[in-house]
């Protein structure tokens, strides 16, 4: 019998490719973050912003996704959020919004953390690898404060709009319509009904905000960030 002993064959296992997906419309931003991690070794998804975007983001199935609110002629970056979370992506919003609530809001329906978009790109790497590695980029502190920002936030919005809330369907395109600037009159006629009809409807819709005016409830209803879609 030898007295050599058979040599064991060392497994190798490759670490799992971290898919980054970078969607922001600041070129120069996302040029140099996605050098900075493929440098790492991050395997970089820079997808196009067109309409297409919601479903390629559904195909890619990124880990982590950083994740700007504004993407100009494509809108607002939030309603992407449920084509990332749904495969479990991790997001990081990086914005350069000031505006607190928003952020709580976003943290609310899911986002893991946000940067300011003045962060430095060290700073955006370490929070990609720590999400990554399913770590929290935010403090829990942090995350209550933002979080009770938005809730006070649609608690007061929620008493501003309630008074609307009392319209009925008719009378929210008749508000509508008054809010595109258009008269009673162009509105019986737009409707086929007769201008005494939209006079009566226009008075429940005082009457119902509280207000004297036809102009008074035009100011409230934009005021209030209300439309007729909102109900």
């Amino acid at each position: 019998m030898s007295d050599e002993k058979p040599e064991r064959e060392a497994t190798v296992r490759a670490a799992p490719t971290v898919r980054v997906a970078i969607i922001d419309d600041h070129q120069l931003l996302v040029a140099s973050l996605a050098a900075l991690l493929r440098a790492e070794a991050y395997d970089v998804d820079v997808p196009p912003l067109d309409e297409g975007l919601p479903a390629r983001l559904l195909a890619s199935e990124p880990d982590v996704a950083l994740l700007d609110l504004d993407l100009g002629a494509q809108g607002n970056g939030e309603e992407l959020l449920p084509a990332l979370l749904v495969n479990g992506c991790r997001v990081l919003i990086v914005s350069g919004t000031s505006d607190e609530a928003v952020i709580g809001r976003c943290l609310a329906r899911g986002a893991a953390g946000w940067l300011p978009k003045s962060a430095p790109l060290e700073q955006l790497l370490a929070s990609v690898v720590a999400l990554a590695a399913g770590e929290e980029v935010l403090s829990a502190s942090e995350r209550d404060r933002l979080l009770r920002i938005w809730r006070e936030r649609r608690e007061a919005e929620s008493v501003v709009l309630a008074p609307f809330l009392h319209l009925s369907p008719r009378e929210r395109v008749v508000l509508g319509l008054l809010m595109e600037g258009r008269s009673v009159d162009r509105i019986a006629e737009l409707s086929f009904v007769s201008s005494e009809t939209v006079r009566t409807q226009v008075r429940a819709i005082r009457t119902k905000l509280g207000v004297t005016s036809q102009l008074e409830a035009v100011a409230m209803a934009t005021r209030a960030g209300w439309s007729a879609g909102a109900g």
